[in-house]
């Protein structure tokens, strides 16, 4: 305590006293003036200003040190749960304990606002920070893409000829066949000729991958694009035993896209959800409006994507299922398709099951 706070404190109290022992002899001589001024009542009124005494000083006290000491604990406790309370600052009386507590309460106030802005900076450079990433994510796939693109087209190139003509000449021999000939000779031109279709689809993807068709953005209603795509899945063996619900309001607005390109977008998630179940299960194809965008989703109840293959569903050749089943291409090609109307296709395993991708599109209105 300040040498000031103690004078200041001694003289109140001293003030006190004083004030207690000037009204004592007034009383006593009122007392003996009027011939009562026997010891009992000399003791009584004693007793009384001495009372009268303590209160003044207790007050004192209380007023002068108890209360800013409790305004400063406060003030402390409410700064350790990070949300100093709203009070009314202390008056400055020029008394060390008022300042003190004054000084303390400013200081836990400029303390909690710098602590919120400092966790408001946070979450946003936190929010940058997901953002760069995903940023660099993608464009590591884009790079990656163009890459496997330009090779493709190379490989496309050189395969086709060959390829054209090992299937037509197993077309002609299948053709020429005689009647009775030995079952496995048949047998091996089917193989032959199948094995060179196959070719011929993968080498088509790759040409669809490395030179995309020109895109051509307009209003696209999205329920009758999920009506074509599911018209196209229905007829395929591996979704027949699917069952496909729609949960597409009809308030939903058009988006801005290619409708070729997002009719073959939805329909090879739909494909890849029919390969998951293997040919059994639920599909659900949902879609709302988020502010300016239109989220379309293609969840299935399969067994889901393992957490390691997450982050490469969308890389050119990664595939899941069995060799000869897939060429790793079709989700790559969706990606890329998605980008290019300037939108973005994530996927996900969610804990309750399956597997759901999902479609962000700019709203055309």
């Amino acid at each position: 305590m300040s040498r000031g706070t103690r004078t200041l404190l001694v003289a109140s109290v001293a003030s006190a006293v004083a004030a207690g022992v000037a009204l004592f002899v007034a009383a006593a001589m009122a007392l003996r003036a009027s011939g009562s001024a026997s010891p009992p009542a000399l003791l009584a009124v004693g007793l009384v200003l001495a009372a009268f005494v303590v209160w003044g000083a207790s007050s004192m006290l209380l007023r002068r040190v108890a209360r800013p000491v409790e305004r400063i604990l406060g003030a402390a406790r409410d700064l350790e749960r990070g949300a100093p309370a709203d009070l009314p600052l202390l008056g400055d009386s020029g008394i060390a304990l008022d300042q003190a507590a004054l000084a303390f309460e400013r200081t836990a106030r400029a303390l909690s606002e710098e602590r919120r802005r400092l966790a408001a900076k946070v979450a946003e450079l936190t929010q940058a920070n997901a953002a760069l990433a995903e940023a660099q994510a993608s464009l590591i796939r884009s790079e990656r893409l163009a890459t496997v693109g330009r090779l493709a087209a190379g490989v496309a190139h050189e395969v086709g000829n060959p390829l054209g003509a090992v299937a037509g000449y197993a077309e002609l021999a299948r053709a020429r066949l005689p009647a009775g000939v030995d079952p496995q000779l048949a047998d091996a031109v089917d193989r032959i000729a199948a094995a060179a279709a196959r070719i011929d689809r993968i080498v088509r993807d790759l040409l669809d991958f490395a030179r995309p068709s020109p895109l051509e953005l307009r209003p696209v209603g999205l329920p009758g694009v999920v009506d074509a795509a599911l018209r196209l899945a229905s007829i395929q063996a591996r979704f027949q035993g699917v069952e496909v619900e729609q949960r597409l309001p009809d308030e939903l607005p058009p988006v801005l896209g290619d409708e070729r390109q997002l009719s073959q977008v939805i329909l090879n998630l739909l494909l890849n959800a029919g390969d998951a179940m293997q040919g059994q299960g639920r599909v659900i194809v949902s879609g709302e409006r988020r502010g300016e965008e239109v989220i379309l989703t293609v969840a299935d109840t399969g067994p889901g994507i393992p957490a390691d293959d997450l982050p490469r569903v969308f890389d050119p050749f990664f595939t899941t299922k069995e060799p000869g089943q897939g060429s790793g291409l079709g989700l790559a090609i969706c990606h890329a398709m998605v980008e290019a109307m300037g939108g973005t296709i994530d996927a996900s395993s969610p804990p309750s099951g399956g597997a759901a991708f999902v479609v962000r599109l700019r709203g055309a209105c």
